[in-house]
């Protein structure tokens, strides 16, 4: 981004002094436009690795065959919605982030709660979505027509309510240790 940054100083700087041709200044704007297209590929490129659904696929197997929530599946659902976050999505894949993380945000208060099975279904929903989302990267990637975000047919991912707004049944045990978890969410 630094390289996109100073190539639009440059622009700038050109253009107010006048020292710079059309020519040239149409040159340097191609430059900067390819350069930003570049980046954004990388990036992009780059989330491939820990958004991978085959090593999904195992974890998920475990919470819904097994009915345990395995750690490494905490660690797997945080960092590709810190991905999700992190990345400079280009507009045809926005619809699929957007899908993706509110289903990883469902899953990952199970997963932390150790609850395989309050965490089954947003897995199986997950794990789908990660196979439907690495086919969107890889079309757009190849210069590809992006397919639309799965329609879940009607499916919403589960809200994660407490108590004092609605009764879930959760004790102030359950409560408390929920506190614990969203504090360190917050750090």
């Amino acid at each position: 981004m630094l390289l996109i940054g100073g190539c639009a100083v440059a622009l700038l700087a050109a253009a107010c002094s006048g020292g710079v041709s059309q020519d040239d200044y149409d040159a340097l704007a191609r430059d900067a436009a390819v350069a930003a297209a570049d980046a954004q590929r990388a990036q992009v490129f780059a989330a491939l690795e820990p958004l991978d659904p085959l090593r999904y696929h195992l974890l998920d197997a475990e919470i819904r065959n097994e009915g345990r929530a395995p750690s490494a599946a905490i660690v797997w659902a945080e960092r590709a919605r810190q991905t999700l976050g992190w990345v400079g999505w280009p507009p045809e894949l926005r619809e699929h982030v957007e899908q993706y993380a509110e289903w990883l945000d469902s899953l990952l208060p199970a997963l932390l709660g150790n609850d395989a099975e309050a965490a089954a279904e947003p897995s199986r929903i997950v794990h789908a979505l990660a196979h439907t989302f690495e086919a969107a990267v890889e079309a757009w990637l190849n210069g590809e027509s992006v397919p639309a975000a799965p329609a879940l047919a009607g499916l919403e991912p589960p809200s994660h309510v407490h108590p004092s707004e609605g009764d879930d049944g959760m004790s102030m045990d359950d409560e408390a240790e929920h506190g614990s978890h969203d504090a360190q969410d917050e750090q």
